[in-house]
């Protein structure tokens, strides 16, 4: 620094404020065209967008992609209960797969059927047989509803299960469908509970108009599908193909149906998916098992079909109900009345013998 020249503090900075308007406005011209080449264009930021929101669409679902996930998540805890067996099946086959939740839902409810349809070959064939010797069996019921003594339905019991012995029935078979009911009861569990997690891919991997499993069907499609599916299976005779509906009974399982619409409008697409796929399979399965030439081929009995009883009035299906009701209650009234009767002539049995004196006679007084 030159020692005759001084600079001030002041004189810079009021150098640097007053600067010549032709040199602000290009410094900031060249500031805002440097902020314009750093940012993206409206473009660039849809694009990014964009690709953002696909890939996030595509990593929803990926999290369920693995075995164990639905065990991190509080759910398929055990190989016992019947919801977390299903839970189980699911996620095998959501895994080994690749299916959406959509499909495996389906697949394993077909698959279970599957497994099922055997012990409903086995089951028709017994309703089939039972049938043949349905008169007797009304009438020997009938003598076992109207008996009191204890003896005497004993023997009408050995009646009729040398019936059902000679004509190669047996009970547990006719019986054997009833075990969709805890099968079912697992599906619905198994899935509801999937549905209100929700489990990961749940929320956009449904089909159609119902793309979200976790939520109730927006159409009501689903249920209406349901419902005329399951009046469809009824009419056509159960799903063993072979089960004789009386009048009212027919139409109770008609009108059950369209009940069902409302009852399930809450329940989430994935369990109502269930019943659709569900109710499906077992109106299939109807129309196979009564096919002759599948029952022939699979040496299944043919049903006998009887005439109604002149004799019987059909009143509906409560009435046969109320029916059922108080001939149960007038058998078990005179069943009280029988052991009461039975009580009482015991106590008198019992209160003579102890009024009864009995001598006792020595030795030495027989001599005298």
């Amino acid at each position: 620094m030159s020692p005759g020249i001084h600079y001030s503090p002041i004189n810079i900075t009021l150098g640097r404020r007053f600067k010549s308007t032709s040199e602000t406005i290009a410094d900031l011209s060249e500031s805002i065209s440097e902020v314009q080449t750093q940012l993206p264009s409206v473009d660039q930021m849809t694009d990014t967008t964009a690709k953002i929101v696909d890939q996030a669409s595509h990593s929803i679902g990926e999290l369920s992609n693995h075995i164990g996930y639905l065990n991190s998540i509080g759910l398929a805890q055990t190989w016992h209960w019947p919801a977390d067996i299903i839970q189980h099946a699911l996620e095998y086959v959501h895994v080994y797969t690749g299916l959406p939740w959509w499909g495996t839902i389906c697949t394993v409810t077909v698959l279970v059927r599957l497994l099922m349809f055997p012990i409903y070959l086995k089951s028709s064939d017994m309703i089939a047989k039972n049938s043949k010797i349905k008169p007797q069996l009304d009438k020997i019921t009938k003598q076992l509803m109207n008996t009191t003594d204890l003896a005497e339905g004993q023997k009408i019991a050995l009646k009729r299960r040398k019936l059902l012995s000679d004509n190669g029935i047996k009970n547990r078979w006719l019986a054997a469908p009833m075990l969709q009911l805890p099968i079912a009861i697992g599906f619905f569990n198994a899935l509801r509970s999937m549905a209100n997690f929700p489990v990961d891919g749940f929320t956009n991997q449904g089909i159609a108009w119902f793309n979200d499993l976790s939520m109730t069907d927006p159409y009501f499609g689903l249920q209406i599908i349901t419902a005329s599916v399951l009046m469809s299976f009824s009419r056509l005779g159960g799903e063993t193909g072979a089960q004789q509906f009386s009048g009212p009974m027919k139409r109770f399982f008609i009108i059950l149906p369209l009940v069902s619409i409302p009852a399930t409008m809450k329940l989430s697409s994935a369990v109502v998916l269930y019943f659709a796929v569900n109710g499906t399979f077992s109106v299939l399965q109807t129309l196979l098992l009564r096919n002759k030439w599948f029952r022939k081929k699979m040496n299944i009995a043919d049903v006998v079909q009887h005439s109604p009883d002149p004799t019987k009035i059909n009143n509906g299906i409560f009435a046969a109900i109320r029916e059922n009701m108080n001939t149960v209650r007038k058998r078990a009234e005179k069943r009280r009345l029988v052991k009461e009767e039975e009580e009482r002539v015991h106590e008198l049995i019992k209160k003579k013998r102890s009024n009864e004196r009995i001598k006792i006679i020595r030795r030495s007084d027989l001599k005298n």
